[in-house]
């Protein structure tokens, strides 16, 4: 950031459209003019080694807030800004943090939290040019404690509430270390050479991370969309050359274009989708959760490749992705560079190096569970074929059967999924035998039949362990984590 000031000073770091429609540009140097001030602040207010909550949709108020914090010996806990308030108030608890920054539509909810905090404090986003303005005085009349602050580059700088989609979230301790090398391994991994734009919560560290602070590192303007229920606005004024998304992100996307499509009386065509989205697109980078592949060949096909990631939260998220010109369908990439992953003899991902967290807070014991002999046990399945990694599903999600076989319900929903009738679907054990539960596609208008058939035709090339025998249709979507992965256990 420092750096950026000094050496681009005048060139955009940030840009967003406000409340009344007005595109604000935000350059390096009054970025970090603005954290600088911030963090002169909430040092002059005592912010010293707190755990400082942040809750509000993406803003660049956010990121000031943020980059404030953790360079000032404080620590950022982000929240999910659509869950309960209970459960925010319950996260805040576990975090140890009485303090809160908040956007706006939160006011309503700051008396929960001061009955639930003990010494609760709320700062509101929308009042941070005041505390900027303050800061900025104290920096004018010689205080320069912000100057010189020591970072701590190997402490806590952000505790992470996991949206797993099993058992309760824990609190994942990262380092201003940890952050920062992930976000050189995956400039190796992938190269930018236009605008970026960040559509993905900053409260996720594949949003913050890949979305935002990567595209900052790159050294070209990031955009950041504040509503999505602005996205064709949005494109327009962003032009960007790269979109960072969840598979959710990517699959309303396709909806959208077949509905422009039928208005337009025919078939979508790639000089639609590039005028659509700002005319500049090459790449989106998809991860946070499965996607199915008929999405990469439906945009090839319209002149933009979608690469494919796996990350995880403890990974400061990113561990691996497909490259601009080294890329390989179904798999989720080359793994990054400086990081090193090997496959155990049960199949599991394991995962070292700079980027993998300092363990999970107040929680010893489910921290020298996931680092076992050193390495980083993500508790995914996969495998290495020639340099590209491949995820086959969850070790929490394998069905054992009575005869010690091991089912991995991912690989068997995969296939379901290739059908375009079928928009959801979950494989699980029922009294012994596999059992799926799917979700139609609400346009695709077939009869219940046409899935017992489809799942018939399937077992055919099953041997009978692996064969589902009881299916059962929802009317419903399943409930689905911030990052679009399916809660298996709801």
């Amino acid at each position: 950031m420092e750096l950026r000031a000094a050496e681009t000073p005048d060139d955009t770091a940030f840009f967003f459209t406000d409340d009344k429609g007005v595109v604000v540009q935000i350059s390096c140097r009054a970025f970090y003019d603005d954290v600088r001030a911030l963090g002169t602040y909430l040092l002059s207010e005592g912010f010293k080694g707190e755990h400082v909550g942040l809750l509000g949709a993406n803003s660049y108020e956010w990121l000031v807030v943020f980059f404030a914090l953790t360079t000032t010996g404080n620590v950022a806990v982000p929240l999910d800004a659509r869950v309960p308030v209970q459960h925010l108030t319950q996260i805040m608890q576990y975090g140890d943090s009485r303090r809160l920054f908040y956007s706006v539509e939160f006011e309503p909810a700051m008396p929960a939290f001061s009955g639930a905090i003990r010494d609760f404090e709320g700062f509101p986003l929308k009042d941070l040019g005041e505390a900027i303005g303050k800061g900025r005085e104290k920096l004018s009349a010689g205080d320069a404690s912000y100057r010189d602050f020591v970072i701590d580059r190997e402490a806590m700088c952000a505790l992470v509430y996991t949206s797993g989609t099993t058992g309760t979230p824990k609190g994942v301790m990262l380092s201003q270390k940890n952050i920062a090398a992930n976000i050189n391994q995956a400039c190796t991994n992938f190269i930018l050479e236009g605008n970026g734009m960040s559509v993905l919560p900053f409260h996720h560290m594949f949003g913050l991370v890949v979305g935002a602070l990567m595209v900052f590192n790159y050294r070209y303007p990031c955009y950041i969309v504040r509503n999505l229920r602005n996205i064709a606005r949005d494109f327009q004024t962003a032009k960007p050359e790269c979109l960072f998304v969840v598979p959710m992100v990517i699959e309303s996307f396709a909806k959208q274009l077949k509905a422009m499509g039928r208005r337009a009386g025919g078939q979508v065509t790639p000089e639609m989708v590039k005028a659509f989205t700002g005319g500049n697109l090459r790449f989106i980078i998809c991860g946070g959760a499965p996607l199915q592949a008929q999405y990469v060949k439906l945009f090839r096909n319209f002149g933009i490749e979608i690469l494919n990631g796996y990350g995880i939260t403890e990974c400061s998220p990113v561990l691996a992705v497909n490259r601009n010109e080294d890329m390989c369908d179904g798999s989720v990439g080359p793994v990054l560079f400086g990081c090193e992953v090997k496959i155990d003899e049960d199949g599991e991902i394991l995962a070292r190096g700079d980027n993998i967290m300092l363990g999970y807070y107040k929680d010893p014991e489910a921290t020298e569970k996931a680092m076992l002999g050193g390495w980083f046990h993500t508790g995914d399945l996969g495998h290495i074929e020639d340099h590209y990694l491949f995820i086959t599903g969850r070790t929490k999600n394998l069905i054992i059967t009575s005869s010690g076989e091991n089912i991995s319900p991912e690989e068997l929903e995969d296939k379901l999924l290739l059908d375009a009738a079928v928009a959801e679907a979950i494989v699980y054990e029922d009294n012994g035998a596999l059992a799926v539960m799917i979700y139609p596609e609400p346009e695709a208008d077939v009869p219940e039949c046409y899935f017992d058939a489809l799942v018939d035709k399937m077992n055919q090339g099953e041997p009978g362990y692996r064969a589902i025998r009881k299916v059962s249709l929802r009317t419903e979507p399943f409930v689905r984590n911030s990052t679009g992965k399916i809660i298996r256990n709801l």
